[in-house]
C-alpha cells in the first residue's frame, strides 16, 4: 500500500466527519409548486440508510419527522414535538395531514433513536405546496 493510501485511511477513520454521506431522503408522490387538497397524503423516500422506530439502537438507521413551515432548527439538539416538527417515531414511511389552506413549506428530517438528527444531518430539500 502507498503511503497516501495509508494516510487518507488513518485521516478517515480518525475524522469520520469528513466522509460524504451517499443518503438521501426525499418527498415521493409530492413535490415543490404542487396544489393539493387537504388532508395531503405524504409518502416519505429515503435511500441509503434504514428505517427504524424511535428507540431502537441499530446501526445506520433513523427515523422520519415532516417539518411544517419551519424556518430555524438546531440539529445538533433533539427534534422538538409540535404541530410544526411531527414525529414518526414508529418508523412510519407515510402520512396523511391536515393543513389550512394556503402556502405551506415541508422538509423531511431523519433523526436517530433519539430524535437528534445524524452528524451529518439528513435533510430534504424544502418544497412549498399550496394547500386549496
Amino acid at each position: 500500500m502507498s503511503k497516501k493510501f495509508i494516510y487518507l485511511l488513518v485521516t478517515l477513520i480518525a475524522f469520520p466527519q469528513f466522509i460524504v454521506s451517499e443518503a438521501t431522503v426525499y418527498f415521493i408522490n409530492i413535490k415543490d409548486g404542487d396544489v393539493v387538497e387537504s388532508p395531503v397524503f405524504i409518502q416519505f423516500g429515503l435511500s441509503g440508510k434504514g428505517v427504524a422506530p424511535a428507540g431502537i439502537a441499530k446501526e445506520n438507521t433513523g427515523h422520519h419527522h415532516l417539518l411544517i413551515n419551519v424556518d430555524d432548527l438546531d440539529l445538533s439538539k433533539p427534534i422538538p414535538s409540535s404541530n410544526n416538527h411531527l414525529h414518526f417515531g414508529g418508523g412510519q414511511t407515510e402520512t396523511s395531514i391536515d393543513l389550512p389552506p394556503g402556502k405551506h413549506e415541508l422538509q423531511l428530517l431523519l433523526g436517530d433513536m433519539y430524535h437528534v438528527p445524524h452528524s451529518i444531518p439528513l435533510i430534504s430539500e424544502k418544497i412549498t405546496i399550496l394547500v386549496k
